[in-house]
């Protein structure tokens, strides 16, 4: 619609589930199976030992030498310890070196309550002879870094870390982050250089420091919106908002790898999964702008944005892979449009082209649907919209909510229509198609 940028909130990874792909990192057991084998063994001090003996020991000593050294730069990023974490880093890394004293002052106004590592020995890369020659004695084993934002994450959000380790003169050094194409260290925004810090009274945002005029943009308008989704959603979520502002869309795909076209979006929500106690949870929901096309919205564009991807950080938890997309982003436009008395020839311009032309939909939209390059993304944003406006006007904003949150919880759709609503998806879709007729026509 003019004025309005259409979207699509991202989660990284595997099931489409919180309006978008939820990324799901995986520690896999690994089970030694033993056979019966002839071991060789050696003579020391007047007692046999097997001759893997030294090498268990080695190994040891590096799995404890690694982690202390990951303690160390963990606590040096969080005090600001330029000289510690500069004694973690191989002598000869003199790039890397560089690049980590940048990282430490671009951290210094970002309100980390959480930096630590973890240390997974049992999967490691490869042998790889360039390493070799390039390092001699060199260790790359899985890595992941913990961080949270203080006041706005309940828990914190996991990355994964291409590091590769290296041994000089009996002591092991970080030596390198950008080894492996297929293990790479995730980018975050203080990888890209200085980060300014914005607080409004429900709103964190991070930005680089040309992006000034936008950031105060953002954090009023994103303090007005977190009010309005919570009188439609309720108190049963955080409240609080981190919005991210790379400087431009290079930069958003450094954030966001797997995005894929960004021709049509303003702003995305994004969260990652992390394993508590029975299952998978998002945490780190962050709402990230794409700056040349946000700046192409208006007052009116720029409200219904924004409370459209507050409201999926709001939902976020209730979101499970049962509910369907159109759900999830009809809902959130429904909350961006909300109150707004905008007309329908303004927010469901394309659509009604379309169904004056003949063109009516014959179903819901399907999940794939919501691809960023569809050149008819906009007609499935209004179709979504148009379908949770219907569910509101046949049965009312508390029952679209208890049936969001039921398929949320793994209930399925057509279930929870009979259960709750006394209808089936085929007569409701019956109803959505003879609604955009009679409105949109």
């Amino acid at each position: 619609m003019p004025g309005v940028a259409r979207r699509r909130p991202s989660v990284r990874l595997v099931a489409l589930a919180a309006a978008g792909q939820l990324v799901a990192s995986v520690c896999t057991a690994v089970v030694l199976q033993h056979s019966t084998t002839t071991t060789t063994v050696t003579l020391t001090r007047g007692r046999l030992v097997p001759a893997f003996a030294d090498t268990a020991r080695a190994k040891s000593d590096r799995v404890e030498a690694v982690r202390a050294l990951l303690r160390q730069r963990a606590a040096a990023v969080l005090t600001h310890d330029r000289v510690s974490l500069l004694d973690t880093i191989d002598p000869a890394a003199t790039a890397l070196r560089v690049r980590q004293t940048r990282l430490l002052d671009a951290l210094r106004d970002v309100p980390l309550s959480v930096w630590t590592y973890d240390l997974n020995p049992t999967h490691t890369r490869p042998a790889d002879r360039a390493l070799d020659r390039r390092y001699g004695t060199w260790w790359a084993p899985d890595v992941s870094l913990h961080y949270a934002l203080a006041g706005f994450d309940a828990a914190p959000t996991e990355r994964q870390q291409g590091l590769t380790f290296v041994r000089r003169a009996g002591r092991w050094y970080l030596a390198a982050d950008d080894d492996f194409r297929s293990h790479k260290t995730a980018y975050e925004l203080w990888d890209g250089g200085s980060v300014v810090v914005a607080r409004g009274a429900s709103t964190l945002v991070l930005a680089h420091p040309d992006n000034g005029e936008l950031v105060r943009l953002l954090l009023t308008e994103t303090d007005a919106a977190v009010p309005r989704v919570t009188a439609v959603w309720g108190q049963r979520w955080a409240q609080r908002v981190v919005l991210v502002v790379p400087t431009n869309e290079a930069e958003l795909r450094r954030l966001l790898p797997d995005i894929g076209d960004l021709s049509q979006i303003a702003a995305l929500a994004t969260a990652e999964l992390t394993h508590r106690g029975s299952g998978y949870h998002p945490v780190g929901d962050r709402v990230l702008i794409d700056p040349p096309n946000f700046a192409r919205l208006g007052a009116l564009g720029r409200r219904v944005v924004l409370t459209h991807e507050v409201t999926h950080v709001a939902s976020r938890d209730a979101t499970g892979p049962a509910v369907p997309t159109w759900l999830v982003e009809g809902l959130a436009d429904y909350v961006g449009y909300r109150g707004l008395g905008v007309p329908l020839a303004t927010s469901a311009g394309e659509l009604g082209a379309d169904v004056r032309a003949g063109r009516l939909p014959t179903r819901l939209p399907a999940d794939q649907a919501f691809a960023g390059s569809d050149p008819a993304l906009a007609q499935v944003y209004e179709q979504s919209w148009l379908a949770v406006v219907l569910l509101v006007r046949t049965y009312g904003e508390p029952a679209l909510l208890r049936l969001y949150r039921a398929v949320g919880a793994g209930h399925p759709l057509a279930q929870v229509l009979m259960m709750q609503l006394h209808t089936t998806e085929a007569a409701f879709t019956v109803a959505w198609r003879d609604a955009l007729r009679r409105e949109l026509a």
